[in-house]
């Protein structure tokens, strides 16, 4: 079923609306999650806090939700001055004339067919129902069966009870509330025609595409309720948690796409924290649907719902990838990179399904000359990252090496090779003494660029580093490309050694290799190297200056071989 959308454009003008709104979007979206964490912080009182939501969502733009507002209702209703509530505009009194009920019978839709609020109404099958309100209920009944009834989120939806959404005028795409005489403790709001937003990719028309985004959106802050009735630190990544749901519910709508690139993003600017997540911070998680499975987020959110003491997203995330197998540091090493590789320096075999679709990233400097210098001291901010788009001279021979010098703890380094050939391989650095290096035997006349991500796990501090680009390091860790016949851990030499040693391994395919040192307990003492490694052969150095004598286990990792050896040290 097919809606017509009556739409009046005029030209350029309309261009500039829609760029307008973006820009506008944008910074609006990224105040308001950043206005709950000055509250939360002792900056803001809460009625200061209530006043400032309030005026961004009256600002006389188009905004994509209003939840936040309601979940600090919620949160702070016996806080906040009541007649600040009252004033707000939001709840409405409806003139409600026509109800219908979707097919699964969970959801009845009110509806005004005149005044302010009327819906359109087209009904091309005669049935006097509305078509905007039966695509309604047609989306909802999909998105509750895919989240509940495959995904395994938790049902927001009492047994044998229904849910309430209404439709307004309100230049909102929507929102919920909380309802104390609801029986899922929330209703559900929806823009009543969606004339004037913005664009998407839906082949229905924009009109169906929003109104699809928007009940995927909402629903997945219905079960947020359901989960842990907005309490906790979630509802500083609600938004961004619900956009995503968008795009797995709704793959082919990319209303998303209005939000990328700005002044808040990873695209946009990297160097920003996505503490507190929105709108614009949708491919954040994104890529932990896209790397891990459809499973991730309802297993990381059950996490959330099951926790005693409102367990932290991030530190819900943390567990969920332990438990999977994954490093958490190593992982959102990765997440950056694959932001890296978008737009224009996409490459079709790696990173994000769309990336072809989405902002190329605003990197914080561009490189075009390895000099073998160490850059000035460079910040990082807290919990984000700073990307370096180095691009060598045509003329530009030798190893391939990237360096940093740390002076904040929390800071690690990884770098993404884009090759000419069309190849694309990352590399996570190694420590050798004071310095992080990535030296993988690349070559600089074999690369197109490189991405340099040097990335902030601290929550709350910034970080200095210095980096160099180096084509003379002479340490480089592949010492003959011969493509061995199988995949090898050799003993290290010398042994017994005082204070470091090498460790040979035989790579007979590029896989991804991890090295580590444990001691004779099984304690892990020392990573070596964890990253991708073509075919060859390569030494490994080590340094075990501030260990102590005894014999210690060395284990080589991949794909599908673990292989262990012992080395004596002797002081």
């Amino acid at each position: 079923m097919v809606i017509e959308l009556n739409k009046i454009f005029f030209g350029a003008a309309v261009y500039c609306l829609l760029f307008s709104f973006k820009v506008q979007a944008q910074e609006n979206y990224r105040s308001v999650p950043n206005i709950l964490e000055e509250f939360d912080q002792g900056r803001l009182t809460v009625d200061e806090a209530y006043i400032q939501m309030n005026d961004i969502y009256n600002d006389g733009t188009i905004h994509k939700c209003t939840t936040l507002l309601h979940m600090f209702e919620h949160k702070y209703k016996e806080q906040v001055t009541p007649t600040l509530i009252q004033s707000t505009g939001i709840i409405r009194n409806k003139l409600v004339t026509e109800t219908f009920t979707s097919a699964s019978g969970k959801f009845v839709f009110s509806y005004e067919t005149i005044g302010a609020n009327a819906i359109p109404l087209a009904d091309a099958d005669a049935n006097n129902i509305p078509d905007y309100v039966e695509e309604a209920g047609i989306a909802i009944d999909s998105t509750y069966n895919y989240l509940v009834n495959t995904l395994g989120y938790s049902d927001p939806i009492p047994d044998g009870a229904t849910y309430d959404i209404s439709f307004e005028d309100m230049g909102v795409y929507g929102y919920v509330e909380t309802n104390g005489s609801a029986a899922s403790g929330t209703v559900m709001a929806i823009e009543n025609d969606f004339i004037g937003f913005p664009e998407n990719d839906d082949p229905d028309g924009n009109q169906l595409g929003a109104l699809r985004a928007t009940v995927a959106h909402e629903l997945k802050h219905a079960i947020q309720f359901k989960q842990n009735n907005f309490n906790g630190d979630s509802d500083r990544w609600a938004e961004m948690d619900a956009t995503l749901i968008e795009e797995v519910v709704y793959d082919q709508v990319n209303d998303y796409y209005n939000y990328l690139g700005g002044f808040g993003d990873v695209f946009g600017n990297p160097g920003v924290t996505v503490i507190p997540g929105s709108y614009e911070d949708v491919t954040w998680a994104l890529y932990f649907h896209e790397k891990f499975g459809a499973d991730f987020w309802p297993s990381t959110w059950q996490r959330i719902e099951n926790s005693v003491s409102d367990l932290p997203l991030l530190s819900a995330i943390s567990e969920e990838l332990a438990l999977r197998g994954f490093n958490y540091t190593e992982t959102l090493r990765e997440l950056y990179i694959w932001h890296f590789t978008s737009g224009a320096y996409r490459n079709n075999n790696f990173g994000f399904d769309e990336s072809i679709f989405y902002p190329t990233p605003n990197v914080q400097s561009n490189i075009t000359l390895v000099d073998d210098q160490f850059s000035s001291t460079l910040n990082v901010g807290r919990f984000s990252a700073y990307m370096a788009n180095v691009v060598p001279p045509m003329t530009q021979t030798g190893d391939a090496t990237v360096l940093m010098e740390v002076d904040s703890v929390g800071l690690s380094l990884a770098v993404v090779a884009l090759f000419n050939n069309g190849s694309v391989d990352f590399q996570t650095a190694r420590q050798e003494g004071e310095l992080m290096i990535v030296n993988n035997g690349w070559q600089w006349d074999q690369i197109e660029r490189l991405g340099v991500i040097v990335f902030n796990e601290r929550e709350s501090r910034s970080g200095d580093f210095r980096i160099r680009m180096s084509d003379t390091y002479s340490t480089s860790i592949l010492t003959d490309n011969t493509k061995p016949v199988s995949t090898e851990l050799k003993q290290n030499y010398p042994n017994p050694f005082n204070p470091s040693t090498t460790i040979p391994v035989s790579i007979s395919e590029f896989q991804r290799v991890k090295v580590d040192i444990y001691d004779i307990t099984g304690r892990l003492v020392q990573s070596v190297f964890d990253g991708n490694l073509s075919s060859g052969n390569y030494a490994l150095p080590v340094d075990m200056q501030r260990f102590a004598s005894g014999v210690y286990l060395y284990r080589l990792q991949t794909n599908d071989n673990v292989q262990i050896k012992r080395m004596t040290l002797v002081k």
